[in-house]
């Protein structure tokens, strides 16, 4: 279905040397990169964030809209809030996560202007301020966000300028860590740097078995190889690099125990289960045949996938 394959662009690859880049859009022979679904379809749940008590809360991807879903992926109760996202290419709500004292904050491409990435608290009221990030660009956004150690970690893909990522002056390629109390002016920390568009990740035990550490389905252009690699990197490159078997455009990752992950895939349309074997991640199976935009893990241990027809509740 080409303009269902359209919507890889929300994950889609890093651009490549030349300024181009590869994406499903492209692959399906459409550059219809707005109409991201069927008329038949939803909207594309993008942004997942696992509550405490059970269920989720979901944001669309090109409606900005925020509400909550039950245990099954249902959607339960009114729309908690609005956002004025830009749409077009990787644009629009990115990134959504919900703290200890349940706080909500987002990661989205600002309407009007130059649709900047920024990330705000967004629930409870008003909106606040967390960062205003760089101008979006129609490809390698990134916008994915995870709460690490008390601190909000957002993804940003190289913006179509590789170049840049070296430049600690500059987000392009990185992982950044923010303090969710301060305001938007707010310089970043990095955490690692060299990722082309690092939409999927989560928190991972770090080197001493804290809870501290990140792993990373990194997406790549044209024929690069994707790899899954350690994210907490002391500013550096990514480490511990897997590559990908496969074209699968990860559009997000879940831990399933200290060995296993789930990783979804906009272009493989699955999710897959990856085993930590002799220091590589291998693929081991299928879990669903029907992931495409997001996955996360819930309280109870189960997986919410954001599949064509909406978000599904699977058991890894």
């Amino acid at each position: 279905m080409a303009v269902a394959l359209a919507a890889a662009s929300l994950a889609g690859c890093g651009s490549d040397s030349t300024g181009g880049a590869t994406t499903a859009a492209t692959i399906a022979g459409t550059v219809r990169t707005d109409d991201r679904r069927p008329p038949e379809a939803g909207a594309v749940i993008a942004a997942l964030a696992p509550l405490p008590g059970g269920g989720l809360r979901g944001g669309e991807l090109t409606t900005g809209r925020v509400r909550d879903l039950d245990g099954e992926g249902r959607p339960r109760g009114r729309v908690l809030v609005t956002l004025p996202v830009s749409t077009g290419g990787q644009r629009g709500l990115l990134g959504l996560v919900v703290d200890r004292r349940g706080r909500t904050f987002a990661a989205f491409t600002e309407r009007g202007g130059r649709e900047r990435l920024v990330v705000e608290q967004v629930l409870p009221g008003p909106r606040r301020r967390v960062w205003t990030g760089p101008p979006s660009t129609d490809l390698a956004d990134g916008g994915h966000l995870v709460l690490l150690g008390g601190r909000l970690v957002i993804g940003v893909g190289d913006l179509q300028d590789p170049a840049r990522i070296p430049d600690d002056d500059a987000p392009n390629g990185k992982l950044l860590a923010l303090d969710p109390d301060r305001g938007g002016g707010q310089e970043p920390r990095i955490l690692s740097r060299g990722w082309n568009n690092p939409y999927a990740f989560a928190p991972y035990p770090d080197d001493a078995g804290d809870g501290d550490g990140l792993l990373v389905a990194d997406n790549a252009p044209g024929r690069r190889p994707e790899r899954i690699a350690r994210g907490d990197a002391g500013g550096g490159a990514p480490r511990q690099v897997t590559d990908l078997p496969g074209r699968v455009a990860p559009s997000g990752l879940a831990v399933i125990g200290p060995a296993e992950v789930a990783v979804c895939g906009v272009v493989s349309r699955r999710l897959d289960r990856y085993r930590l074997v002799a220091g590589r991640w291998r693929r081991a199976g299928v879990i669903s045949r029907q992931c495409a935009y997001g996955v996360t893990r819930l309280a109870d241990g189960r997986l919410a996938i954001s599949a064509d027809d909406g978000v599904r509740v699977v058991r890894p």
